[in-house]
C-alpha cells in the first residue's frame, strides 16, 4: 500500500525502506542480502520507455537514464 509513505520526507522514506529490506532479507546469507538501494524519481513503465510491452527491463535505456544513481550505489 503506497499510502503509508505519503507525507514522509526523503530521509524518513530511505530509513523505512532500509528497515523493510533488512527485515525481508534477515534469513538470507550475507551474500544474498541487499546492501544498498536507491529510490527512483518515477516508476519504471512502458509509457516512460523503461519497460517493453511484455514488462521486461530495457537495461541500456535504464542504465543511461540513471547512470548517476547507479554510480552512487557503488561509490
Amino acid at each position: 500500500d503506497p499510502d503509508h509513505t505519503k507525507g514522509m520526507d526523503r530521509a524518513a522514506l530511505q530509513a523505512a525502506g532500509e528497515l523493510r529490506v533488512r527485515e525481508a532479507t534477515a534469513g538470507l546469507a550475507p551474500f544474498e542480502q541487499i546492501k544498498r538501494f536507491a529510490w527512483l524519481p518515477a516508476p519504471l513503465s512502458v509509457d516512460n520507455g523503461m519497460l517493453t510491452p511484455t514488462l521486461k527491463l530495457k537495461r541500456r535505456i535504464i542504465n543511461e537514464a540513471y547512470q548517476d544513481v547507479i554510480a552512487g550505489l557503488y561509490s
